[in-house]
C-alpha cells in the first residue's frame, strides 16, 4: 500500500480526534448550561448544516487555493470557531461559533477522501479505504476517552478548548496533501451527471441512513449514561471502547472488501446494528453498556468503507471530489437530522431516540433492495 495513504489515514485520525474528544461532553456541557434537550439536540446538530454547504462547494475553493491550502483554512478556521464556542457565553454566540465551526469543516473531508480515491492503486479500493478507515478508527478511539478523561478532571468546558488546539494538528501534514488545483466544473452539472446513476444516489442515501442511526445513538448516549450514574470518564470510555472494536475490526473489513464484498450483505448490518441501539435502554450498568459498544463496533465496522469504496470505484474521476463531497453532505444529513428528531422524541422519554433507530435502518434496508443492483460489487 503506498505510504502516502498511511499518511492520509493520519491526518483523518487527527481530523476526527479534534470532533471526538469534545463528543462525549458536548451534550453533558449543553444541559449544564441549562439547555433543554430539543436545544440540545439541534445545538449538536446544527454545525452539520453549515458542512452540507461548504462540503459541496469544497470544489470551488480547491480551485482557487489548490487541495493543500483550503485544508489548511479548513483548519485554522475550524480551530478559531471551537474555541469560540468553548469560551461563549449566550446563545447567539453558540450557534454562530456552531455554524461557522461546521463551514470551516467541511472544507477538509471532500479534499481528504478525494485525495485517498486518487491515491488507491488500480483496482484496490476498498482495502485501501479499509486502512483508511483503520487510522480513522483509531482517532475514533482515542478522542472519546481522551475527551472523557478531561471532562472529569478539569470540567465539561476543558475537552472543547482542547478540541479547537487539536485542529491545527493538521496544518503538519500539509506538505504531504497535493497543492493540485481541481479542474473547474460544474457543480450543478456534476451533480446532474451523478444523479443520473441511481447505485451513486442509493450510496449517498445509505450513508446518510447510516449517520443519522449514528447521530441519535452518540448524541443521547451520554445523556442516558448521566442518568444511569456515570461519570464523563466511564463515559468516554463507552466511545472509546465502541471505537476499539472498530477499529481491529477494520482488518477484517480489508480482506473482505479485497474480495468484494456485495453491498446487499449490508441489509443484516444494518438492522442489527440498530437492535443493539434500540435495546440500550435496557441496560442499566457500565459494564452492559460496554458490551453494547464493543458489539456495535465490530457490527457495523464494514459500513463506511464499503461504501467509500464503492462509491469511488463507480464514480468517473473527472468528478470524485464533488461525489465524496455530495457523499459527505449526506453523512452530515443524517448528523444534523438524527440529533433533531432524537431531541424530538426524547421529549417522550429518552429511550424513543434508540427506539427510532429501528424504523429507519428498515428504510436503509429497502434502499439497498430496491435501487442497488444484487450483485453490485462493494
Amino acid at each position: 500500500m503506498p505510504v502516502r495513504v498511511h499518511l492520509l489515514g493520519l491526518l483523518a485520525a487527527a481530523l476526527i480526534i479534534s470532533i471526538m474528544v469534545a463528543q462525549p461532553i458536548l451534550p453533558l456541557y449543553l444541559e449544564s448550561r441549562g439547555l433543554p434537550t430539543v436545544e440540545v439536540g439541534l445545538l449538536v446538530g446544527l454545525m452539520s448544516l453549515s458542512l452540507i454547504v461548504t462540503e459541496l462547494g469544497a470544489l470551488a475553493v480547491s480551485q482557487r487555493l489548490g487541495r493543500r491550502g483550503t485544508i489548511m483554512l479548513g483548519s485554522l478556521g475550524a480551530a478559531a470557531t471551537q474555541l469560540w464556542f468553548a469560551l461563549a457565553v449566550t446563545r447567539p454566540e453558540w450557534y454562530l461559533s456552531r455554524l461557522l465551526f461546521g463551514a470551516f469543516r467541511g472544507l477538509l473531508w471532500p479534499l481528504l477522501f478525494a485525495e485517498v480515491a486518487d491515491t488507491a492503486p488500480a483496482g484496490r479500493h476498498g482495502p485501501t479505504f479499509a486502512l483508511f478507515w483503520l487510522y480513522f478508527g483509531t482517532g475514533l478511539l482515542i478522542g472519546p476517552w481522551l475527551g472523557g478523561w478531561l471532562g472529569d478532571a478539569f470540567g465539561l468546558r476543558m475537552p472543547l478548548q482542547v478540541s479547537a488546539f487539536v485542529c491545527l494538528i493538521p496544518l503538519g501534514f500539509a506538505p504531504g496533501i497535493s497543492p493540485r488545483r481541481d479542474a473547474p466544473v460544474s457543480l450543478g452539472g456534476s451533480l446532474r451527471t451523478l444523479l443520473a446513476h441511481p447505485e451513486i444516489v442509493a450510496i449517498w442515501s445509505l450513508n446518510g441512513i447510516h449517520t443519522t442511526i449514528y447521530a441519535l445513538f452518540s448524541t443521547f448516549l451520554p445523556l442516558y449514561a448521566a442518568g444511569v450514574g456515570l461519570a464523563a470518564t466511564q463515559i468516554g470510555l463507552l466511545f472509546a471502547m465502541g471505537s476499539a472494536t472498530f477499529t481491529l475490526a477494520q482488518l477484517v473489513a480489508g480482506r473482505v472488501l479485497e474480495r468484494g464484498a456485495i453491498l446487499a450483505t449490508l441489509i443484516p448490518v444494518y438492522l442489527a446494528r440498530s437492535a443493539i441501539i434500540a435495546a440500550i435502554p435496557l441496560l442499566h450498568t457500565f459494564g452492559g453498556l460496554l458490551g453494547a459498544n464493543a458489539l456495535l463496533g465490530i457490527v457495523g465496522a464494514i459500513i463506511p468503507p464499503a461504501l467509500s469504496a464503492r462509491l469511488a470505484a463507480a464514480t468517473p474521476s473527472a468528478y470524485t471530489v464533488v461525489a465524496m463531497g455530495a457523499q459527505t453532505a449526506a453523512a452530515d444529513l443524517g448528523f444534523f437530522v438524527g440529533p433533531v428528531l432524537g431531541g424530538i422524541a426524547a421529549g417522550s422519554g429518552l429511550l424513543w431516540p434508540f427506539v427510532l433507530t429501528v424504523p429507519i435502518a428498515l428504510v436503509g434496508a429497502g434502499v439497498i433492495r430496491t435501487t442497488l443492483r444484487p450483485n453490485a460489487a462493494a
